[in-house]
């Protein structure tokens, strides 16, 4: 008991200089949680956009040759066609489904209400790849393109605009550029404010475009799986199609390819450089606030330093001594310490709730919510015991060394 009196005496004869010891280190682990989550959140965010989408979609996108090859010039542009859908399809390995992708804009009309609409061709597997959400109705099929029906999906911003929030627009017919089109289907959209998007069956838009070549492929693939996979398969591809449409193999700006699992490792790259980031800044923060400490302990050590040699003068051990200063070290350290991780928890859970809360309130959800690892809470933690044992003990192990005649004659 005497033990425990001696250091909150200590600690209550200088309340100001404890307060405020301690909101540095209050406010370096609240800086350094909020962080984290707000980084844990972008990360969750980008996992589950990912993860909603196929994991295995390529895309190729038409350029313009950059080398000479072949007795062609530079500058040539290099579009796509059925052929090139066929020989996706049929000569080239790991290939599942293929959809080219054309696109109209133009504007919608029902009644007296219309708006801008910006309509995409595709076949009925743009749905797995775009990860087409339906709210209500059916998507387009493959009867569908076959018969190349006038039939939309709409997405949910232009059925708000045309029909009214709530209203079920399935079985009406909206009108395109002066084409009647059947409403088959609503999809969640993505928060145009400039109009609405829809899809309509590939070789629908085809044959009213009267378009025979097209700017983009997407396809499906089997069997890739790893890194390596896919960094040779886009290699074999672009060999490919270099035989195909007779440009360099080398030539990067001829054709553009992407995958899904690209996009993915190099979002995570740039996440987690961002997080090394977060991690250096509250890091920072947080020995600014340990070196606060470990100051104002060197201070309370030189102001007690008379009451050392004497308490040492009366056989006071330097083992009882270095415990009671490096135990007020910890005390600070962890106390307030603790307060600011707790404030730096609802900081995080209430920023997710109003996100939350937003996010529902909009067109388009982003699935960015601030989280908190136990894992930090953990390693928040420890850290401030190991910071707060060495604020206190490097002072301490000092005062220790003096003898107990200098001490007393300390001034």
């Amino acid at each position: 008991m005497d033990f425990w009196r001696e250091i909150f005496m200590a600690l209550g004869r200088n309340k100001l200089r404890t307060f405020l010891t301690g909101f540095a280190i209050s406010w370096g682990i609240f800086i350094l949680i909020v962080l984290l989550a707000a980084g844990n959140g972008v990360m969750n965010g980008i996992i589950a956009d990912f993860s909603s989408r196929s994991q295995n979609v390529y895309s190729l996108y038409g350029g313009e040759t950059s080398k000479p090859f072949k007795g062609h010039g530079t500058n040539r542009s290099i579009w796509f066609n059925d052929k090139d859908i066929r020989y996706l399809e049929n000569e080239v390995r790991n290939v599942d489904e293929v959809s080219p992708f054309i696109y109209l804009n133009g504007f919608a009309n029902f009644g007296d209400k219309s708006s801008s609409i910006y309509v995409s061709g595709a076949k009925p597997i743009i749905r797995k790849i775009f990860n087409v959400k339906l709210l209500e109705g059916r998507f387009i099929n493959e009867r569908d393109e076959k018969n190349s029906e006038k039939f939309i999906v709409i997405d949910d911003n232009l059925r708000n605009k045309l029909f009214g929030e709530g209203v079920s627009p399935l079985g009406q017919f909206v009108i395109v550029n002066n084409i009647a089109f059947k409403i088959i289907g609503v999809y969640e959209g993505e928060g145009r404010s400039d109009g609405g998007s829809s899809y309509v069956p590939f070789s629908t838009l085809k044959m009213i475009k009267s378009q025979n070549r097209y700017w983009a492929l997407h396809f499906t693939t089997t069997g890739l799986e790893t890194k390596e996979d896919n960094e040779a398969y886009i290699e074999y591809l672009r060999t490919r199609l270099a035989r195909l449409h007779e440009f360099d193999p080398d030539d990067q700006a001829a054709v553009y390819i992407s995958s899904t699992q690209e996009n993915y490792r190099q979002a995570m790259k740039i996440f987690n450089t961002i997080e090394l980031f977060i991690w250096i800044i509250g890091f920072a923060m947080l020995i600014s606030g340990i070196v606060g400490v470990s100051n104002i302990m060197r201070i309370t050590v030189k102001e007690r330093t008379n009451e050392i040699g004497i308490r040492k003068a009366l056989g006071a051990k330097s083992r009882s001594i270095l415990a009671s200063i490096v135990t007020e070290s910890m005390i600070i350290t962890t106390i307030f310490g603790y307060i600011g991780m707790w404030l730096g928890m609802v900081a995080a859970e209430v920023g997710g709730n109003i996100l939350e809360k937003v996010q529902e309130g909009k067109e388009i959800s982003l699935n960015i919510v601030p989280s908190i690892d136990i894992r930090i809470v953990l390693m928040a933690t420890a850290l401030l015991i190991v910071c707060g044992v060495l604020a206190g003990f490097f002072p301490a192990r000092n005062a220790v060394k003096i003898k107990p005649i200098e001490a007393m004659n300390y001034r």
